[in-house]
């Protein structure tokens, strides 16, 4: 991946992480103070703050949690937990926990610290509090804290900021409309690389796949739902069209594979190519299931869109878009597009405009030569 869309994917991500994380640490540890009334945990760290109001030591010590965790969601990457066991990583992250409810009731105990005798083990040693009732509460309320932190975190990245937000306040107990951009994507000839490479290692092609897809987060898409070989990408409509970032997180995404081809041909044999279908329009959001419960959109508007990334085989392109979305592009000037046709789509009673568009290629200006 290019190290400017792996900065811009770490940046993002980053700033989404510690703002989840300020807001959670904050609520939660104003809720401790409020439970039990204990002030004696959040005292001035080390000097840091001119005052020693016990709701502005607070901020801090949810400020210090928070920044932690934040590396730690960059330290604990995708690929890092996929390539150890689920076991070393469970213990790796419970040992954590343990450790910061520690770090925090040692430093609540000692309010005058130098880093000498954080460093010297014997004089650190005579400084660690005994254990009261108190700290342990704390040691297993922050444990549990902990635990529901990283349970809301994958929601969150699961259902998407919005409807995170939306499900939390119960807003999706009924349908409600919303304008949404989806594009569907998929591998090309998937079938026949499936039956030559075997599951397993086909399995791993997919992974790889759908972690450079990654990159459309750059362009405010936010990958819905993952199919087999494939997936489906959403947009809030006014940010996919937007610069065009619908059409040029696609286009990112194919200059990512492009750009790792080597990899993919020495660990499988060839690159995988793929074909994308765009449609816009209104769709329903809501929770659906009672046991197992999920976000689901219902509609035509996605319905069409699955067929247009159908019809990229039939065409032979890599992206067609339907001519409603076409008609709403904001900069038509930096796109090559042709009409395919209005074609009629499997299970479609009318016909769907559909284009294929292409992004212009900059041309490089020649530096002129200089004749001395």
């Amino acid at each position: 991946m290019f190290l400017k869309e792996k900065i811009k994917i770490w940046f993002a991500q980053s700033l989404k992480s510690f703002r989840y994380h300020l807001i959670f640490w904050n609520i939660s540890l104003f809720f401790y103070l409020f439970l039990t009334g204990d002030e004696t945990l959040f005292i001035n760290y080390f000097g840091l703050l001119p005052t020693d109001s016990v709701y502005t030591n607070t901020l801090l010590a949810a400020l210090l949690v928070t920044l932690l965790f934040t590396f730690l969601d960059v330290f604990f990457s995708e690929r890092l937990m996929r390539l150890s066991p689920i076991r070393n990583m469970v213990f790796l992250r419970s040992f954590l926990y343990f450790a910061l409810a520690f770090a925090i009731l040692f430093l609540a105990a000692n309010k005058s610290l130098d880093l000498y005798t954080l460093i010297d083990y014997q004089t650190f040693l005579k400084y660690v509090p005994d254990f009261e009732l108190k700290h342990f509460r704390f040691t297993a309320y922050f444990y549990l804290a902990c635990i529901a932190n990283s349970t809301f975190r994958e929601m969150y990245r699961k259902i998407g900021v919005g409807n995170f937000v939306n499900w939390f306040f119960g807003r999706l107990n009924k349908p409600t409309e919303e304008n949404k951009i989806f594009m569907f994507i998929d591998m090309k000839s998937s079938t026949t690389k499936a039956e030559v490479l075997g599951h397993k290692k086909f399995s791993r092609l997919v992974q790889d796949v759908f972690n450079d897809m990654q990159v459309m987060y750059n362009y405010y898409g936010e990958i819905y739902q993952y199919m087999g070989d494939g997936a489906i990408v959403t947009w809030k409509q006014k940010k996919g069209l937007k610069d065009n970032n619908c059409i040029k997180a696609f286009y990112a995404f194919l200059r990512v594979i492009e750009r790792r081809a080597r990899y993919y041909r020495r660990k499988y044999g060839e690159v995988p190519q793929f074909k994308a279908g765009l449609h816009m329009g209104k769709v329903m959001v809501l929770q659906v299931g009672s046991i197992r419960r999920d976000i689901s959109y219902n509609g035509d508007t996605i319905n069409t869109a699955a067929r247009i990334e159908s019809a990229c085989s039939e065409f032979r392109q890599n992206l067609l878009i339907s001519g409603v979305l076409f008609e709403a592009l904001s900069d038509k000037k930096e796109l090559n597009t042709k009409e395919v046709g209005n074609i009629k789509l499997r299970g479609k009673k009318r016909g769907v405009l559909l284009y294929n568009v292409k992004l212009k290629t900059r041309k490089r200006k020649r530096k002129k030569k200089i004749d001395y």
